[in-house]
């Protein structure tokens, strides 16, 4: 037995792929429902009325019907129109991306709309990006059950200590360095003072967007795994004198 969705839920395009000859799978972030993929069927003819409406930002609502994980959008309509440019483009496909890999299709996580739509809203506006990726991303990794402890060391569970270096290993948490590094570890190591601002979120201090962006990606491989974000490298050919 189909199951029809009549209701409309709020939901954004997350990324879609073209799906034999005239459709595409839609994977869309959908209120209360999480990341649900849909058949949306012949969208790719010219006289498609959800061509125009099918597009990555837009805030659109939307109805389903499907038993299997796999749904068939019944209706589209669309909410609020969004329209991001330039590298705020591509910032907001690497947090789709992000979504992409972090979320377990079918499954709600509590917050997670909100900390999307909080950061479209920024994308939007003039708002700094380096603080409104590495925040989106530490509120993400706290969302999904996977932020790491950022005030004390593992093990002991003593508070960090001025001037002192920590290794971050992602399955156990911080641990004091002792003697000289050699570069391959340096990668690997942060200061007190830059684990202890990236806690509080205080990202004034430019000479520590580095280090943040560091620790944040090596945070969040367990959560979204190791191969490479498209939407990084693509960023990177595209505006090489920028880094995301």
């Amino acid at each position: 037995m189909t199951i029809v969705s009549h209701q409309f839920h709020k939901a954004w395009l997350l990324h879609r792929r073209s799906y034999k000859e005239r459709s595409v799978i839609a994977e869309f972030l959908v209120e209360g429902h999480g990341r649900v993929a849909m058949v949306v069927r012949g969208v790719r003819q010219a006289r498609s009325r959800y061509s125009s409406l099918l597009q990555p930002f837009h805030q659109l609502m939307v109805s389903w019907k499907g038993r299997s994980e796999l749904k068939t959008l019944v209706d589209l309509e669309p909410d609020r129109m969004a329209f991001l440019t330039g590298e705020r483009l591509y910032c907001g496909f690497y947090i789709n991306e992000l979504l992409m890999r972090a979320m377990i299709p079918g499954q709600p996580v509590d917050g997670i709309e909100e900390l999307y739509q909080g950061a479209l809203a920024q994308l939007g506006n003039a708002s700094p990006l380096q603080p409104l990726l590495r925040e989106f991303e530490l509120e993400l990794l706290r969302l999904c059950g996977y932020a790491p402890a950022l005030d004390w060391e593992a093990g002991s569970g003593m508070p960090l200590t001025e001037g002192a270096v920590y290794r971050f290993e992602p399955d156990t948490g911080l641990l004091p360095v002792h003697g000289h590094l050699n570069h391959h570890e340096r990668s690997f190591c942060y200061t007190a003072e830059l684990l202890q601002a990236l806690s509080k979120r205080n990202f004034t201090n430019p000479e520590f967007h580095a280090g943040f962006k560091r620790f944040t990606r090596q945070a969040m491989k367990p959560l979204i795994g190791n191969r490479p974000l498209q939407s990084s490298l693509f960023f990177r050919k595209s505006v090489p004198e920028k880094r995301v």
